[in-house]
């Protein structure tokens, strides 16, 4: 599968969890966290999930999901995260259903067969990433994770983000030709003077080394 990355706002969307055990409940506050309404089929429910229920969080529907009726919900759901690891016989049910209503599927139980992977997600000062080893091992992900954060946070590139946010507002200010933009924009990427100042965190030298780069390019 040719997977393409993304970071995608969930605060209107819908999202439809089979399964209220340990990866269900995860998917389901994970989800529910990030602004979705979250609706969860599960016939024997966390405690977690039930909680989450009770605090109005999730749509907790306590239902056998082999007999569930699924046309009560199906049309408002943008994803549905299949979390039952033991009938693959619902699961190709469901998988043809999203497949059919144009629903993206997550397959908990299965990485090489998802649709959609949810990854290990970690952030250092402002920069995001999130990491997936394709279905190889979760926890070598998530010690992967573990790593990219903890050399993150040791980095001198805290001080080079904030410059570059600089030096970006003020290049789209000055700059309207798009093509120009870009050619300064990976000229100051190779440019050690300009990352010298950025590292030094003075913002004030920053905005007047692009005034000056900007100027050379007859802006």
């Amino acid at each position: 599968m040719a997977r393409v990355p993304l970071y995608i706002e969930f605060s209107d969307k819908s999202v439809l969890i089979i399964g209220g055990g340990y990866v269900g409940t995860k998917r389901a506050l994970k989800f529910s966290e990030a602004g979705a309404h979250v609706i969860v089929i599960a016939l024997k429910p966390s405690m977690e999930l039930i909680r989450a229920s009770s605090m109005g969080n999730v749509d907790l529907v306590v239902a056998d999901a082999n007999t569930f009726n699924y046309d009560r919900v199906m049309g408002r759901v943008n994803l549905l995260v299949y979390a039952i690891p033991t009938n693959s016989e619902l699961k190709h049910k469901l998988r043809l259903l999203a497949s059919e209503r144009r629903i993206l599927f997550n397959d908990t139980t299965n990485a090489n067969e998802t649709e959609v992977v949810v990854p290990f997600e970690g952030e250092v000062n402002g920069i995001r990433f999130a990491v997936t080893s394709e279905g190889k091992s979760g926890v070598a992900a998530s010690m992967v994770r573990d790593y990219i954060q903890v050399t993150l946070s040791k980095s001198d590139l805290h001080p080079i983000v904030n410059a570059w946010y600089e030096a970006k507002q003020l290049i789209k200010k000055l700059v309207d030709d798009p093509h120009v933009r870009m050619r300064i924009y990976f000229m100051l990427k190779d440019d050690e003077h300009f990352l010298e100042i950025a590292r030094s965190g003075d913002i004030n030298r920053v905005v007047k080394y692009v005034n000056e780069v900007i100027k050379n390019h007859g802006y």
